[in-house]
């Protein structure tokens, strides 16, 4: 067969790797001459473009806009920062409650939380991205500012990884800080109602249960204990040590704030509507019992007396027996 008036396929000249090349298929494979049905094959050049398109050093490949298109885009974001996405405004309805009248919660603050009222007057709740300071080429005439760094296809583990002593990325994070203040509430809870009883029981004040028990020696409920306060001391390090190993063991935050299981014997929070209840409801007791003891320590320091004799002192004259007149504004 006479292959001289066979014409030689032309491929077209590059001079951009990145031209854009469209490619054809066919599916007569049979004859080798049905030129008509095969394409020819792609140039040395388009073959690089292709696996230079490939390669996580160029960049990550962009959906076209053009189904005819076979272009690559690198985008790099060296010294630059980021923008950051836009996110599906959060809708705050008229009737949230806030910790006053008319103030306008931070933005960190938007309602998701249990018991978010928008109260953080001095922002010590704020995110990193909300910090003014300069590092990682921050604009610190920015509100917000979120981290530079590379748009493409490589990764980096974070620096700080959760372990049972730093479960937290950011130590001062609004996330720690939540815990915190369930914890102290609660253990807030229990003093406020251990010094009312105690008080109520025995006549002793909670600022002078210490002393009673280096002179009469440790008792419970007017029973003497078998222990000196040295050897108390001792078990209550050792016992509410392992509590608290055994809670930094657990890396999950809600599970940290809420246990479950035998902390709930009776299976209150097993309704989720029931469970947010009790959830508001404890962060309201906690945060009022925090503050109500703050009052008794002011008042043992100021009186010298517990808050049940202070009230019933208050309550026998009740306009000459006031904070006012105990720190003497009237005098």
């Amino acid at each position: 067969m006479d292959t001289r008036f066979i014409q030689r396929p032309k491929f077209p000249r590059l001079s951009n790797p990145f031209t854009p090349i469209k490619l054809y298929t066919s599916r007569h494979t049979s004859c080798p001459l049905h030129t008509s049905h095969n394409p020819p094959p792609p140039p040395p050049m388009a073959t690089a473009a292709s696996a230079a398109a490939a390669s996580s050093f160029i960049g990550t490949r962009l959906p076209d806009l053009h189904s005819n298109s076979g272009r690559v885009t690198a985008r790099f974001g060296f010294g630059k920062k980021k923008a950051a996405p836009k996110k599906a405004s959060r809708t705050v309805t008229s009737d949230r409650p806030l910790w006053y009248p008319g103030a306008k919660a931070p933005e960190y603050l938007d309602g998701s939380l249990v018991g978010d009222y928008g109260f953080d007057p001095f922002g010590l709740g704020k995110p990193a991205e909300y910090l003014q300071f300069d590092l990682d080429s921050l604009d610190q005439n920015l509100a917000k500012n979120l981290a530079g760094d590379v748009i493409g296809t490589r990764f980096e583990d974070a620096d700080v990884k959760s372990t049972p002593f730093q479960p937290y990325s950011e130590v001062f994070g609004l996330q720690r800080f939540r815990e915190c203040e369930l914890i102290h509430g609660r253990w807030a809870m229990l003093a406020t109602l251990g010094a009312l009883t105690v008080e109520s029981v025995t006549g002793v004040t909670w600022q002078d249960a210490g002393k009673v028990e280096l002179i009469d020696g440790s008792s419970y409920l007017g029973q003497p204990l078998p222990f000196s306060i040295t050897t108390l001391i001792w078990i209550e390090v050792l016992i509410i040590g392992y509590i608290e190993f055994q809670r930094n063991a657990e890396l999950d935050p809600e599970k940290r704030l809420y246990p479950g299981g035998p902390f709930d014997p009776l299976n209150l929070a097993a309704d989720p509507e029931k469970k947010a209840i009790l959830q508001l409801a404890e962060i309201k007791h906690a945060r009022l019992a925090m503050v109500g003891f703050l009052g008794f320590a002011v008042q043992a320091a100021a009186t010298g007396k517990g808050p049940l004799n202070n009230w019933v002192t208050h309550l026998s004259d009740p306009l000459h027996t006031t904070i006012l007149d105990t720190f003497g504004f009237f005098s």
